[in-house]
């Protein structure tokens, strides 16, 4: 009889242990992360008005809660610029003479999060030329 109980206790034990593993699993796949798109690489001339377009990022099982635009870098000599709507899809900006020679370059990241907190970053390159046509 004890056997029996100790038996039965063990296996309840490991059912329950099972259906935690497993219900933990699916939870995480349930939670995917989100997709950053931070549009395609730009060239443009100075005084351009340049928009940063991140409407092609998403969130597979839920919805984008936030964008985040920033510089991530540029030349040494690149004039700073301000972005406008860093906290939209869009972000927007015009392009400064280039003080660099003929180009000036700069990586803008774009990080988006979703409704469960996760993130995701892309970046995108845009170059200000003196004149590119």
């Amino acid at each position: 009889m004890i056997t029996t109980l100790f038996a039965l206790s063990i296996s309840l034990s490991l059912s329950f242990l099972f259906q935690n593993i497993l219900a933990q699993g699916q939870e995480e796949e349930q939670q995917q992360p989100p997709v950053s798109n931070a549009g395609p690489d730009q060239t443009v001339n100075e005084g351009d008005i340049v928009i940063l377009n991140g409407t092609g990022s998403f969130d597979p099982d839920g919805k984008i809660v936030s964008y985040a635009w920033g510089i991530e870098d540029s030349d040494d000599e690149a004039p700073a610029v301000t972005l406008n709507g860093q906290n939209t899809s869009n972000a927007t900006f015009t392009a400064a003479t280039a003080a660099g020679g003929d180009v000036d370059s700069y990586l803008f990241e774009l990080s988006v999060t979703d409704n469960d907190g996760l993130i995701a970053t892309d970046a995108a390159k845009v170059i200000v030329a003196k004149d590119v046509g």
